[in-house]
């Protein structure tokens, strides 16, 4: 849901919480990040478990099949596009959001999928999930985006082959977020 913006400078303020004694701190490496081709469907309810894991799969050829990656991911601060406009004023037309990311299990079947998903264009629409249990998206996820990457291969006898990359959008706000409904779930084994 887009967030509904005051009107004009008498607008009343969102309410805040802060808590003195204990305070809400959350992990925030990106732990996981689901791709979908961007002609899936929406979810109904992206906070149903029961919905996600029926389109979740490793395998399955579905158009709305949702696949789990497994990642060391960050997003770091958006950055704002703004312009300005008569009497002086300024005004965000929007921000320009990455997530650059890390797969350190480069299998066959995922070099396969770098290959023919990332270097092909990339064009797809994902959703997030955090350490601290928080999963992003809504239930259109980001969509568009782009996501783009390479195939490392560092010099040094200890050192071991990634694939790494960004995931970019534009977006004047960030994504919607909720307590991820399947966080302790595991889809490292293949489903159809």
């Amino acid at each position: 849901m887009t967030p509904i913006c005051g009107t004009d400078c008498n607008s009343l303020l969102a309410p805040v919480n802060f808590d003195k004694c204990n305070p809400t701190v959350l992990l925030s490496e990106i732990r996981r990040i689901f791709v979908a081709s961007q002609g899936a469907a929406s979810f109904a309810d992206w906070t149903n478990a029961t919905e996600w894991t029926t389109r979740i799969s490793e395998s399955n050829s579905s158009i709305n099949a949702i696949r789990p990656l497994t990642v060391i991911a960050d997003k770091p601060a958006a950055s704002p596009v703004t312009a300005a406009i008569s009497n002086g004023r300024t005004v965000v037309i929007r921000k320009d959001h990455t997530i650059n990311w890390t797969i350190d299990d480069v299998s066959e079947v995922n070099y396969a999928f770098f290959r023919s998903v990332i270097e092909c264009g990339g064009n797809v629409k994902i959703w997030y999930e955090t350490e601290g249990g928080y999963l992003y998206g809504g239930n259109d996820g980001v969509d568009p985006a782009k996501m783009l990457g390479d195939d490392l291969l560092p010099r040094g006898v200890d050192q071991f082959e990634t694939i790494a990359g960004t995931i970019t959008w534009k977006d004047k706000f960030s994504p919607e977020r909720v307590l991820s409904p399947i966080f302790d779930s595991d889809f490292s084994q293949p489903t159809t």
